[in-house]
Formats: structure tokens, C-alpha cells, sequence
């Protein structure tokens, strides 16, 4: 019994002294943690609207403003301006560089102020106006009002951090306005081996201002069920092709399903049906390679008939 008591004090001994040092670690870390747990710095700010639509005849003159809040828990030093708005492919990734007869608005743009700075927490509102030349063609005009932050004065960060946004301005100048578009195709797989579940659309507009087209996606089971729906509009602008997806993300990985598709371009529907399988590529090999061991088998039993 002795012999006992005697070990379970030598194995006492280290794990209480083991104890002692990680309890004094432990509360040096709370500490540090404590120590260093002032907010870090946040630049950020936000710009609304996202777009402003106006209808206008060549001569007349227009106002409005956007809004920047600083969000951000740092002061805000920042400079406004306009540039064009374009399109580059079918993706729609913005241009704001190329100039043409409908990318023209930034030139019409005026500001009272173009630098400003803002404290934590604090919003201004930025007014502007401009005057449509009286020989603006007719149809849609674009252009985009940007926000870009500059580094505050005093700052010796050699690294400049610029971040800008921007709010799109649409003008549509009245004496002859052409609209016209129409659905090319819709394309959605047979075979797809991994969420999310795709289908696409493309959209053209042959005509002199944008429109609207709107899609509609259902998913139904086999037993017509319906799975997933998505109904979006997508502004489509002159002279372009949109391509337009539309994904059910949570789209499980193995079924089969009725895809229908609805667009609906200057009142005029396309509808479309598609059955997409969900099979994952793995899955299908293993199809695959049983039945190829199946036909194997079935040849060689044939055989030694």
C-alpha cells in the first residue's frame, strides 16, 4: 500500500506543477489577447443609387445627386467623376474607357464639388446636372458617375490603395427611338456532373435604346415537383448580346430533372424545355466499368456454352 501512495505522489507532483504552467500561460495569452484586441482599421464606403434612369429630349437639362456614406471606421478622402459606360462580350463585363455616340453622358456631366472627405459614420450627398446637346442622337446614352477614394493627406503609405465605385447613368433622348431584340438560344446541358445545375440564354438587342428581358427558370422532378424557380430582369443594351445564366445553386448531385425556360423579350416569349442529369464523373465511371465487367462476363459465359 505504501509502494502505491508513494507513486501516485511522484505522478501528482508533474501534473500539478504541468497545471500551474499552462494556467499561467493561458492567462498571459487572455491578456495579449486583451491587450491587442483594439478594432482594427476599416476603410469602406458605399454609393446609392446603383443607377439612374432619365427620358429626355435633345435640349433639356437635368439634376440629381448620390450619396456616399463612409461606412468605414477611418476617414474618407475622395474624388468624383464621370466616365463612359460600355459593354465588352456577351459575359457583360463593363468598359469605361470606349467612347461612341452612346457613351457620351460624361462629357454632358457637371459637378459643383469633385473632393471630399468624410469622417466614420458620416454620408454627403453629391449633386450633379447636365444638359443633352441638342444634336444627341436619338436612343439610349450611358455613362457612369465613379466614387474613388484617395489616401488622406500626411499619409506616407508607400503602397496606394485606391478603391472606387460607381452609379450608372441612362439616358434615353427622345426623336426617334428603336426598339428591337430578340432570343438567339438557350442552351442547358444533358450531363452535368456537379452543382450548380446551369442553364443559359442569350439575348440581342438590335435596336437604338435598352430594354428588359425577363427569364424564368423552373426545375421540376420527374413527378413534377417543382424544385427550384428563379424569375429575374436583365437590362440588355444596344448593339449587344447578353448572355444570360441562371444557376440553381443547391442543386443536389445526383437526380434527373425537367429544365423549362422562359424568356420574355419586348413581349414576345421564347419557351424551351430541357432534361438535365446530375451524375458526378466518378459515379459515372463506376457505371461504366460495371458494365463493361458485366458484358465481359456475359460474352465469356456465352463462349464456354
Amino acid at each position: 500500500m505504501k509502494k502505491s501512495a508513494y507513486t501516485f505522489k511522484q505522478w501528482l507532483k508533474p501534473v500539478g506543477l504541468a497545471a500551474i504552467v499552462l494556467t499561467m500561460g493561458w492567462g498571459a495569452a487572455a491578456h495579449a489577447e486583451t491587450a491587442d484586441s483594439q478594432p482594427a482599421q476599416r476603410d469602406s464606403i458605399a454609393l446609392s443609387p446603383v443607377s439612374q434612369r432619365f427620358e429626355l429630349k435633345a435640349g433639356d437639362q437635368a439634376t440629381n445627386k448620390v450619396t456616399v456614406i463612409n461606412d468605414g471606421n477611418t476617414n474618407a478622402v475622395f474624388v468624383v467623376y464621370a466616365r463612359p459606360y460600355s459593354i465588352k462580350n456577351e459575359a457583360y463585363e463593363p468598359e469605361f474607357e470606349k467612347t461612341s455616340k452612346s457613351t457620351d453622358i460624361y462629357q454632358w456631366i457637371e459637378f459643383e464639388k469633385t473632393s471630399y472627405t468624410l469622417k466614420a459614420g458620416e454620408r454627403v450627398d453629391i449633386p450633379y446636372e447636365f444638359k443633352v446637346p441638342a444634336t444627341a442622337a436619338p436612343g439610349g446614352h450611358y455613362g457612369v458617375v465613379f466614387v474613388e477614394t484617395q489616401p488622406e493627406p500626411g499619409t506616407n503609405d508607400s503602397v496606394v490603395r485606391k478603391k472606387r465605385i460607381g452609379s450608372i447613368i441612362m439616358v434615353t433622348v427622345d426623336g426617334g427611338i428603336i426598339k428591337k431584340g430578340s432570343t438567339l438560344d438557350t442552351s442547358v446541358k444533358f450531363w452535368q456532373t456537379i452543382a450548380p445545375l446551369v442553364g443559359a440564354s442569350r439575348v440581342e438587342n438590335t435596336g437604338n435604346a435598352d430594354f428588359s428581358a425577363n427569364v424564368t427558370m423552373t426545375v421540376t422532378d420527374m413527378l413534377g415537383s417543382i424544385k427550384f424557380r428563379e424569375v429575374k430582369d436583365y437590362v440588355v443594351y444596344p448593339d449587344t448580346i447578353r448572355r444570360i445564366p441562371v444557376s440553381w445553386q443547391n442543386a443536389p448531385w445526383f437526380g434527373l430533372f425537367k429544365v423549362e425556360y422562359k424568356t420574355v423579350v419586348l413581349d414576345k416569349a421564347t419557351n424551351s424545355s430541357n432534361y438535365v442529369l446530375m451524375l458526378p464523373r466518378w459515379l459515372a465511371a463506376i457505371g461504366l466499368v460495371l458494365v463493361v465487367l458485366g458484358a465481359g462476363y456475359a460474352l465469356i459465359r456465352r463462349k464456354r456454352r
